[in-house]
């Protein structure tokens, strides 16, 4: 090894050489007529032109030209470097002579089985078809062992070979010898009283080798995470009030027979902490009780540094709520070792009432402005409202038109303002599907989609649909606009014509309807509308094997006319109209006929979902479903108008055919009431695809079953029917897909096992 001083010595020698002239004598006081550079063959002259200061015209400065040679030395393109200096008639030539380092033109990595090729190269700092660099090879090295020690693999050796070819080139090969895979075997702590180890293992990121090592990164050792988890520890014990605890360096022991690694994290817990006086100062705007109860932590609790960071954060956002967008509370701690507590002082600093400045919009290529500018609620000028931007941000992105929405706050000069950015990424809205699918009860189906839900950027909806099968002809038109000029007004239309031909009868329905609606809230809606429809019962002439139409259906046979009016109100607060994680979705819905035509009935309808975030990324939900219909005026109610169930968007693992009132021939006729709850355990894989498990219960219930299938007691938690299976829902450049497989609970006599769902289209 060298001594200290002895590297500046070989630089000066080394610099010495580098500026060494010709040996022949000339003339320093003549100018210098040319510059010349030779041996240049793949780097530019160009680029050491740029960097050399002497020049035609000037006399000669030695020290001018070693600093030429220094920075043309720090391009890293040459090993060696002189300068020849010839006295001529008309002034010197000064000729810098330059030897380039070898090219790179190949980098062969060889014996990597376990990492691959490509991975290797890309973290290589010597590149292909780049000048060699010799004392890049130490930091390679390093790298190609890095990466195979973040695979397990800790003994890996690399050697580095250097192959000289013609044209002043090189092959750099890198042998690796990858050795046998070493794991975690063992996480321990020592000193640790307070918490079990299996607790603490919990908290760290180095996990030891498992069954489920397969699937996940445990096993691995990572040095560079032990620190971080050093960090993660002490923050859990914090967490819990010991705030004097002490994480020593990690004790690492290899067991190289057994090819496993022994991690060892020595723990001084001290003593748990209680949270003492809570005291608040300073303030003008709030008062103490009124702060105190955003504050999760009460005297008494154990002290959480952590919680108190959360809770200051909600008294910020209380601040920011007012127009105080730069409030900051001041915490200070005094720790009572004698009384083994914390107490606190909150000291809120409001700063100045922000205004809202100008809002920009970016990224709308399609969508106009104003689509954008009317879910705000808080406009330019406005008083800065920290609450009124959240909900104007879910607002849009639940618009469902952009793939991204970002908002990004700017201070301007003026003391008093604050500028909002709102960038965005749009998504495409317009698509057109055409797809073949199949279901057990319909068999082949057709299905052909032309749709825009931000028609021309304006937010407009248009849809055209058709839906065929065996059994199924569907057409619908509709069109709907959101905001009647830019306000929180809608109104649309539709029209339709839905065929579904059952064993022994045909039911056709033929109309269109109207709707308005108004924002009462900042997620309500309410919606009234009327619908003129006319419906078609007609009964099979040609029966198979005999069965001849039940009487039921023989009395449903004619043409009804419904004329009815439909009130409904939603609230929405999903958190994303793709792949919710969190909020609810509440919906009323009552369709009064009589209003026109000859049928009278009214029909109620609730439902209820909610969505909560679990564990990494799953997500719960849960979803409940009522509804009832009765006749008024000695109308009969029509087989048309009563509920069904069984399928993708309902009771899955059943058909149309297995749940409800039944006639004689065990044909559906529909129920009065209808009962349903779905529980879902989803996965998020991306926000536009993911997996899910389900359970799902419901029936439908009518004093018209002939077969036993139901009851006509009402909403009888008892009698409903059950089932169980999984599914992905993803949405494609045709739509929302789902593909679905559910299996019955409780199958029955002449009932398939189970059903599989296709769908496209519609909602999740």
């Amino acid at each position: 090894m060298l001594a200290p001083g002895s590297k500046y010595c070989i630089f000066a020698l080394l610099l010495a050489a580098l500026c060494s002239t010709s040996a022949q004598a000339f003339d320093a006081s003549s100018p210098i007529k040319e510059v010349r550079i030779e041996g240049t063959t793949r780097a530019d002259q160009n680029t050491v032109r740029y960097y050399l200061q002497t020049q035609p015209g000037q006399k000669y400065d030695r020290s001018r030209i070693s600093s030429d040679i220094r920075k043309i030395h720090s391009l890293g393109y040459f090993d060696e470097i002189k300068v020849d200096i010839r006295e001529t008639d008309g002034g010197l030539i000064a000729t810098f002579v330059l030897k380039e380092k070898p090219f790179v033109k190949e980098i062969i990595i060889t014996g990597a089985k376990e990492v691959e090729e490509p991975v290797v190269l890309l973290k290589l700092r010597t590149k292909k078809a780049s000048f060699f660099m010799k004392e890049y090879l130490p930091w390679d090295q390093q790298r190609i062992k890095t990466l195979y020690r973040d695979k397990g693999y800790y003994f890996t050796e690399v050697e580095s070979a250097i192959h000289k070819l013609e044209n002043n080139q090189v092959n750099v090969e890198h042998v690796i010898k990858e050795g046998k895979k070493i794991n975690v075997g063992l996480v321990g702590f020592r000193g640790n009283h307070k918490f079990p180890d299996h607790k603490l293992r919990e908290v760290v990121s180095t996990k030891a080798i498992t069954w489920t090592s397969l699937v996940t990164s445990g096993g691995s050792f990572k040095r560079d995470a032990l620190k971080n988890d050093r960090l993660l520890l002490e923050a859990f014990y914090n967490e819990h009030g010991y705030i004097q605890v002490s994480v020593g360096e990690p004790k690492v022991e290899i067991d190289r027979e057994k090819r496993k690694i022994y991690v060892y994290f020595p723990i001084s817990e001290g003593e748990q902490y209680l949270t003492g006086d809570i005291q608040f100062e300073g303030d003008s705007v709030f008062t103490g009780e009124e702060l105190r109860k955003l504050i999760v932590v009460k005297q008494g609790d154990v002290f959480n540094q952590k919680r108190f960071r959360e809770d200051i954060f909600k008294i910020n956002d209380k601040y920011a709520q007012k127009g105080y967008a730069f409030a900051n509370v001041n915490p200070r701690f005094k720790v009572n070792r004698e009384m083994k507590t914390v107490d606190v002082t909150l000291s809120p600093m409001k700063g100045d009432k922000i205004y809202l400045g100008r809002i920009e919009i970016s990224g709308n290529e399609s969508t106009r402005d104003r689509v954008i500018r009317r879910e705000f609620l808080v406009g330019e000028g406005e008083l800065f409202n920290s609450e009124k931007l959240r909900l104007s941000f879910q607002r849009i992105n639940g618009l469902g038109f952009f793939e991204k929405v970002d908002f990004e706050q700017r201070s301007r000069g003026d003391k008093d303002l604050v500028d909002l950015e709102v960038k965005v990424e749009e998504r495409e809205t317009g698509q057109f599907s055409f797809a073949l699918g199949y279901s057990s009860e319909e068999y082949l189906t057709v299905t052909g989609t032309l749709k825009w839900t931000n028609l021309l950027g304006k937010g407009q909806s248009l849809s055209v649909s058709v839906d065929t099968s065996t059994k199924r002809e569907d057409y619908q038109f509709s069109f709907t606009e959101p905001a009647i000029f830019d306000q929180r007004f809608s109104s649309g239309f539709s029209l339709y014509n839905h065929t579904y031909a059952y064993q022994t009868y045909t039911d056709q329905r033929m109309g269109g309807s109207v709707t308005l609606g108004r924002g009462v809230g900042d997620f309500t809606w309410m919606k009234v509308g009327y619908k003129f429809e006319e419906i078609m019962i007609d009964i099979n002439t040609t029966v198979e094997d005999g069965v001849e139409p039940s009487q039921y259906l023989k009395d449903q046979e004619g043409k009804r006319v419904v004329g009815a009016i439909f009130p409904s109100i939603t609230y929405n607060t999903k958190d994303d109209p793709y792949s919710p994680a969190s909020g609810h979705r509440i919906y009323a819905y009552l369709e009064y006929a009589g209003i026109g035509g000859d049928q009278k009935y009214i029909k109620e309808i609730g439902e209820f979902t909610q969505y909560q975030p679990l564990m990494s990324e799953f997500v719960g939900m849960f979803h409940a479903k009522a509804g009832y219909i009765e006749a008024y005026g000695g109308v009969p109610l029509s087989v048309s108008e009563k509920f069904l169930m069984g399928g993708a968007r309902d009771l899955r693992g059943f058909n149309l055919k297995e749940v409800g009132p039944q006639d004689e021939n065990g044909e559906v006729i529909g129920g009065e009431a209808l009962l349903l709850f779905n529980f879902e355990l989803q996965y998020r894989f991306t926000r536009y695809f993911r997996g899910f498990g389900f359970y799902d219960r419901g029936n439908l219930y009518g004093k018209d079953d002939a077969k036993g299938n139901t009851t006509d007691k009402l909403f009888d938690l008892e009698n409903m029917r059950q089932s169980w299976g999984f599914g992905i829902h993803f949405f494609s450049p045709m739509g929302p897909i789902s593909l679905i497989y559910g299996f019955k609970l409780d199958k029955r006599e002449g009932e398939s096992a189970d059903e599989f769902h296709f769908t496209i289209g519609g909602e999740f």
